[in-house]
């Protein structure tokens, strides 16, 4: 008989997902002027002039406001802060898709409506402590979280893969005064706008909405976001690659 896994376990990687929402915030600062050389990158640049690049003293509004009207994101990047953490999530209103990895521990993990999946990889069920034949049903098998072998825990994941909680939750954050004045900068080969903000950096989106593009920080790792408004279809496990054994 498979042993359900660990309520510790679970909530582990459930802290995961909420660490990586907050990874994605926090941000406060302090700086100088750079609007002359904002109006020089505008004036080269082979693209559409730069919008008005948002003021230090406003930012975080700007910020909180597109975000919060957004309908989807990609999340990627690192987290050292208390061991290497990486993420790689899409976020759609309705569904998410992605990993995330603790210290080369993979949970590949679904969510389509109120239906979530993680997907139980041989580092997963080796960090479980599973015995090798329990392992072997489960290896790389899509296992509901509302599924008796999660224990219940399903409703853990949801909140942590819900959009609105993850966006809501870097949203607030990052409206926060103290922010420097922009300077140019460049993300992916695409015009950026940088605010420096102690220790760590953001990076906005140029021109329009002037969304979040990136965030550093020394202690905390680089976070990518991307393909803001551009949701990826999600689609439920195929039947065969669920676990249907026991405890499912």
């Amino acid at each position: 008989m498979i042993r359900p896994v660990s309520h510790r376990l679970l909530l582990r990687y459930g802290a995961l997902a909420a660490a990586a929402a907050l990874a994605c915030t926090s941000c406060s600062g302090s700086g100088g002027n750079a609007a002359q050389s904002l109006a020089s990158a505008a004036a080269s640049s082979p693209v559409k002039p730069l919008d008005a690049p948002p003021d230090a003293a406003t930012v975080g509004d700007t910020v909180k406001a597109a975000m919060k009207k957004s309908t989807a994101v990609h999340v990627k990047g690192s987290k050292s802060e208390d061991g290497k953490m990486k993420v790689d999530m899409q976020f759609n209103k309705d569904s998410v898709s992605g990993s995330i990895e603790k210290d080369g521990v993979e949970v590949p993990v679904l969510r389509v409506g109120d239906k979530v999946w993680m997907r139980f990889s041989p580092s997963l069920t080796k960090e479980a402590g599973m015995p090798a034949e329990a392992a072997a049903l489960v290896n790389d098998k899509w296992v509901s979280l509302d599924s008796p072998l999660a224990q219940g825990m399903g409703e853990v994941f949801k909140l942590f893969m819900d959009f609105d909680v993850f966006v809501g939750s870097m949203a607030d954050d990052v409206d926060k005064p103290g922010y420097s004045a922009p300077e140019p900068a460049d993300v992916a080969g695409a015009p950026a706008l940088r605010y420096q903000n102690g220790s760590r950096t953001i990076f906005l989106e140029a021109a329009g909405s002037h969304r979040l593009l990136r965030l550093e920080s020394p202690s905390e790792g680089t976070m990518e976001f991307s393909g803001w408004d551009q949701p990826v279809p999600v689609q439920a496990p195929p039947a065969a690659e669920i676990y249907s054994g026991p405890g499912s």
